[in-house]
């Protein structure tokens, strides 16, 4: 769902001027009326505040949809104490700081789509989504691919203006597929490769994989190259293709365990010796995860109780929080029944 993305970290008041600032910029880069615009200049303020009284600082992560190009995605992700009563902190009067007690419900209602994940004595996740009504989507028809939901996160190496890393999500008649690709390298040049594979993929999501990575060969050989992973989901069938060039890893976990995806070495655009692609077991409790190598490989899913019920993205997010390397593009993007 989130294409790309941006952060700022929050640690004193005048952090949350900042992410205020930057979450207006970006509803208004969106084209947002007043009113929504007001609404995110609200949340911005209240999630940012929460994390400088509440957690001892965080970071707030900002996205657009490229599917639902009038749409926002703040996250907020930290590691401090957490929510020690979920339920409480969601009515309005509740405070463990002095303050009005407003925040969480306010936001809630403030915004189109909410979630949280919250362990206490490990940190809390905030998710919240805004959109202009007029371009709200209908709902995906019952029993379609497109009931398979995602979310990521994508952002840049610290220092950097935009990340290196890129991914897609292409929902068919018959499958849902989801890209990531990481370019060569980082800023500009890295994102040109990135951009270019994933117009392949977007182009011709129903494409044979061999077929694909031929494609987006072709078209990286005048950019830096990229790591390209393609992951097609037949919910139907119960079945997940997987398809990947270098150094993207895939995660699927499901009620029966988890298993780790097969890439083969190379670099789409430059080197790319074989393309093959791996069949896995696909069933109602199985969440994908697919990331760059700006994110660790050594998290474990059953370290987060209850996480997986929760928004793709917020997953995400917070899989993104616990393990960045923080040295690199960093991108997660999960996927699961909805």
């Amino acid at each position: 769902m989130i294409a790309a993305g941006r952060v700022v970290g929050v640690r004193d008041g005048s952090d949350v001027a900042l992410a205020r600032r930057v979450a207006v910029q970006c509803a208004e880069s969106l084209r947002m009326d007043e009113t929504v615009t007001a609404k995110v200049a609200l949340v911005a303020t209240e999630l940012a505040t929460n994390l400088v009284k509440h957690a001892q600082g965080g970071s707030m992560l900002f996205a657009s949809d490229e599917s639902r190009p009038h749409a926002l995605t703040l996250i907020t992700i930290d590691k401090g104490r957490g929510f020690a009563n979920l339920n409480a902190a969601m009515r309005d009067g509740y405070s463990t700081a002095g303050s009005p007690g407003t925040g969480l419900g306010a936001i809630q209602r403030a915004s189109d789509r909410f979630d949280v994940y919250s362990v206490p004595d490990r940190g809390a996740a905030v998710l919240c989504t805004f959109e202009n009504g007029s371009n709200v989507p209908a709902p995906p028809a019952s029993g379609s691919p497109s009931r398979i939901v995602y979310g990521g996160v994508c952002i840049p190496k610290p220092g950097e203006d935009q990340p290196g890393d890129g991914w897609a999500a292409i929902p068919s008649r018959e499958s849902v597929t989801i890209a990531v690709a990481d370019g060569l390298g980082h800023g500009g040049a890295a994102a040109d490769a990135s951009h270019a594979a994933l117009r392949v993929i977007r182009a011709r999501p129903d494409a044979d994989p061999e077929r694909m990575f031929q494609d987006a060969h072709g078209a990286l050989r005048a950019t830096r190259g990229a790591a390209l992973a393609v992951a097609r989901i037949y919910a139907s069938l119960g079945r997940i293709d997987f398809t990947g060039i270098g150094n993207i890893a895939g995660t699927i976990t499901s009620d029966e365990g988890t298993r780790r995806t097969v890439s083969t070495p190379g670099i789409v655009g430059h080197e790319m010796r074989r393309v093959q692609t791996f069949s896995y077991p696909w069933t109602a409790s199985s969440v994908l995860f697919l990331h760059s190598d700006g994110v660790s490989t050594n998290w474990n899913a059953t370290q987060y109780p209850g996480l997986m019920q929760h928004d793709p993205a917020l997953i995400a997010a917070v899989i993104f929080r616990d393990y960045c390397r923080g040295t690199d593009d960093a991108t997660v993007v999960v996927a699961k029944a909805s």
